[in-house]
């Protein structure tokens, strides 16, 4: 009968008794949690319940140094900034791009004046000597001064062997002095030089087809339409070279 008697105390003293609690595995990790209008800050354990935070306090929740319940996150380290492209960089990316354009040019009025802005841009040397030889080349060409060109301009590829343009500008020189052979070496130069100097590759056409080789013209002629394919005059003189060399398509 007493143990009767203290049944009802003990079933009271175990309701009493906190709930055991789960492995650490199985509770999850602690969190930070904001409660009230003043967003007081509590820690919140899995199987404990919410501990209150002094005031002021900043509390590191997971993955933010203050415990061992996740690993530290860390942002990866930025790398160093590209490093800006030199002026030969630029260039050479810009005469792709017209390179391109003049390709896919979709009518002939497009054509020219893209291939006006490539002529435009050979022109130019890296070398403002070299580029003041030149002009005073062509000014003593136009002016009536042959020879005093010739000297000039030999300066000029002198100066800078690697300059297309020198060997082009000598090469038209050459040739209105009727130095046909030497015209053609200056144009095979500046065409070796740059390989897509189509105004060179159709003046070493001409040249060659004036001097009987018909065959060699031919070929010159299609690699300066390949570059440039909507140059009408040269396509034309390229389907009569065409019959002459090769014979008519069966």
């Amino acid at each position: 009968m007493r143990i009767l008697r203290f049944l009802p105390l003990m079933a009271g003293l175990l309701a009493a008794l906190p709930a055991p609690q789960a492995p650490a595995e199985v509770l999850g990790p602690p969190s930070i949690e904001s409660f009230g209008q003043d967003g007081e800050n509590f820690l919140f354990i899995p199987g404990i319940g919410r501990i209150p935070l002094p005031p002021g306090s900043r509390a590191l929740g997971p993955g933010q140094g203050g415990g061992e319940w996740a690993p530290q996150r860390q942002t990866p380290a930025a790398g160093p900034p590209p490093q800006p492209k030199n002026p030969v960089e630029r260039r050479a990316e810009e005469m792709e791009r017209l390179y391109l354009r003049l390709e896919q040019a979709e009518d002939e009025r497009e054509a020219t004046g893209v291939a006006a802005a490539i002529v435009s841009r050979w022109s130019r040397s890296e070398s403002d000597t070299t580029n003041l030889l030149a002009t005073r080349a062509v000014a003593a060409d136009a002016a009536g001064a042959p020879s005093l060109a010739l000297r000039l301009i030999d300066y000029v590829v002198a100066l800078s062997p690697q300059w297309s343009e020198g060997y082009a500008l000598r090469a038209k020189m050459r040739a209105a002095h009727g130095d046909d052979n030497g015209a053609i070496a200056d144009l095979e130069t500046a065409a070796t030089l740059e390989p897509k100097r189509f105004d060179a590759l159709a003046a070493l056409g001409a040249l060659k087809e004036k001097s009987g080789d018909k065959k060699g013209a031919l070929a010159a002629y299609r690699k300066s339409l390949a570059i440039s394919p909507l140059q009408e005059s040269i396509r034309k003189i390229e389907e009569r070279l065409h019959i002459e060399v090769e014979g008519r398509d069966i």
